[in-house]
Order: structure tokens, then sequence, then C-alpha cells
């Protein structure tokens, strides 16, 4: 998303987050591997070291497993098919699912 959209949109959220990166500051979007690149590079981490959560198989599970990041979640809402197992995630059917994934 663009700078000037992204911010309404996690405040509607409603939950604090550490960063916030839109592909404008990327300058790049996903599922191209630069947006990736750009925040663990702005983060300052590896893969190993983050949770992907997405939706989209094709635009972030893809991406995020050819990075090499190895934990992700599957946020399955029924609006794409069935991601593939290859790729290696845990599937959720919402976000409220995300603390059992980490021990919470």
């Amino acid at each position: 998303a663009m700078d000037s959209q992204i911010m309404s949109n996690v405040d509607k959220l409603g939950a604090p987050f550490h960063k916030v990166f839109t592909a404008e500051q990327a300058q790049a979007y996903k599922p191209r591997l630069a947006a990736f690149e750009f925040m663990l590079d702005n983060l300052g981490c590896g893969p190993e070291d983050i949770l992907h959560v997405s939706s989209s198989f094709r635009y972030d599970l893809m991406s995020a497993h050819d990075m090499k990041i190895k934990h992700k979640a599957f946020v399955a809402r029924g609006h794409e098919v069935p991601a593939n197992a290859f790729y290696g995630y845990q599937q959720i059917t919402d976000i409220g699912g995300l603390p059992a994934l980490v021990g919470l």
C-alpha cells in the first residue's frame, strides 16, 4: 500500500505494531522478494527470527518460503484456494489463532 493509505488501515486493527512498512517505502510490491528483503533489512533480523502471517498463498506464502522464512501462518479466510502443504505453514481460521502458535 501507499504511505497515505496504510495508517488508517493499521488504526482500524486496534493493536500496537512495532513497525509498519509499505510497498511505497520498499519500492516493491509482493510477491517481489525485494519487499521481503526491505522488511528484514529494516527490522535488522533474519528470516528465522519472524513469524509471517498472511491470508494470501500467492502473494505471501510462496515468497516467504523462497525467502527461507521458517515460521509461517496461513489465515484460511476462504477467499483463496487452500495453500499447498509443501510451503510449510500452520493454518488458522482467523488471527485469534495466533497466540496458540507462539505458545501463549
